[in-house]
């Protein structure tokens, strides 16, 4: 299914994950256990609660870079802890990660909103 990716280099584009296989979700956001990450500026940015970052989890013990967007979105600005590594956006169903019905709308909301995003 069709997601959005955000990169530490600041490239957004659209893939394709199988968020029925963890491996494929590790995979698009470069290796190890994930987590996800949803919090209230996501939700006022987006206006939509089941939208989702998904995250590398060991991101910091693995010296990643700092994800800008995801840092944003984070609020790291606040507290200091930020978002590392690539991230990709998806939405909660119920108990199911699953993908974007719209993806390039998605992408394209994000480059208008944030400034230095590159798209792919």
């Amino acid at each position: 299914m069709k997601t959005v990716k955000v990169t530490t280099d600041n490239i957004v584009s659209i893939i394709d994950v199988d968020f029925d296989d963890n491996k494929d979700i590790q995979r698009a956001i470069g290796g190890g256990y994930f987590e996800t990450v949803h919090t209230t500026r996501m939700h006022a940015v987006f206006e939509d609660e089941s939208l989702i970052m998904i995250v590398d989890e060991s991101g910091r013990l693995k010296n990643l870079p700092e994800n800008m967007l995801g840092c944003v979105l984070y609020g790291t600005y606040n507290h200091g802890n930020p978002i590392v590594g690539d991230l990709i956006f998806a939405r909660i169903r119920g108990e199911d990660i699953v993908g974007l019905d719209d993806a390039e709308k998605l992408k394209q909301y994000i480059l208008q909103l944030f400034v230095g995003l590159k798209e792919e």
